[in-house]
């Protein structure tokens, strides 16, 4: 057996997990095989036109085609569809973490223990200059309607109190599968620059164990809540501070940088 097709087993067996657990979401919303089909054929265009762009090759219709196996006709109509997805992206889901994180970690939001202020409708520190710090194309009311309507924010006589227990879970489908798209592909990502052998490595780790009483999960999930929360909330502030700090200079190349955390629990039906 030659390297390749070894290699090729290795990555079919990783991605037939990886694609059971995408097409048990995608199915039980309702999405056939013939839609996924169309957007696998966008990515394969996308992807393979930025990775020809990185190598300093050009970008040809004729090229895409023939490294990804789409069509020439697929690959100019896919190509002009990415193109007007771009432009209609919409900034709700970005504001609002960027408002969230801003609340919970900048000093000028917290007291003298670090916890988020109750914030008074207007005046410095406020909510009304917490959102224009961050935009003035969006009304403070719309954003603070929002907000209490999820349940992130309670209104207090003092002012609003953010309900940070709330922030975490979302009955907003249009929020979940925002995050479920940046988490999921920016974990994958991880996974792949480890795997390249790119340095440095990134921190991309896992504790597992099977044979448990539903009593025990229940507990490490507690525990894994937690944790998991304490730890955002802390390197959201050290970030913050960076923030601060690295928009005072003129930055050559800017970064971003992203830390998930998650647990998942099953019945145990495997001999793993």
């Amino acid at each position: 057996m030659s390297n390749t097709n070894a290699t090729k087993q290795l990555i079919a067996k990783a991605i037939k997990k990886v694609l059971a657990s995408l097409v048990r979401l995608i199915v039980r919303h309702g999405i056939t095989f013939p839609e996924l089909n169309e957007w696998l054929k966008q990515a394969y265009v996308e992807e393979v036109k930025k990775e020809l762009e990185k190598q300093g090759e050009k970008s040809t219709l004729s090229r895409i085609s023939l490294i990804s196996g789409v069509h020439r006709k697929d690959v100019k109509r896919l190509t002009d569809l990415s193109v007007e997805e771009e432009q209609s992206k919409t900034e709700k889901i970005s504001l609002t973490s960027r408002l969230l994180s801003l609340w919970m970690g900048d000093s000028s939001y917290l007291d003298h223990e670090g916890e988020p202020l109750v914030l008074p409708k207007t005046g410095t520190p406020s909510f009304e200059s917490l959102v224009i710090s961050i935009s003035r194309d969006v009304r403070p009311r719309t954003v603070l309607d929002d907000l209490i309507q999820r349940g992130i924010i309670k209104e207090e006589p003092q002012g609003y109190r953010l309900i940070q227990e709330a922030i975490f879970p979302s009955d907003d489908l249009a929020t979940k599968m925002a995050f479920f798209g940046r988490n999921t592909a920016d974990h994958i990502a991880t996974c792949e620059h480890n795997i390249r052998g790119d340095q440095p490595s990134l921190p991309e780790r896992s504790v597992f164990y099977n044979h448990l009483s539903a009593a025990s999960v229940e507990q490490l999930r507690g525990l894994a809540d937690k944790e998991s929360k304490a730890l955002i909330v802390k390197l959201n502030k050290q970030a913050q501070q960076f923030a601060k700090q690295d928009d005072q200079q003129a930055l050559k190349d800017s970064y971003r940088f992203i830390l998930g955390t998650y647990f998942y629990q099953t019945k145990d039906d495997s001999d793993e």
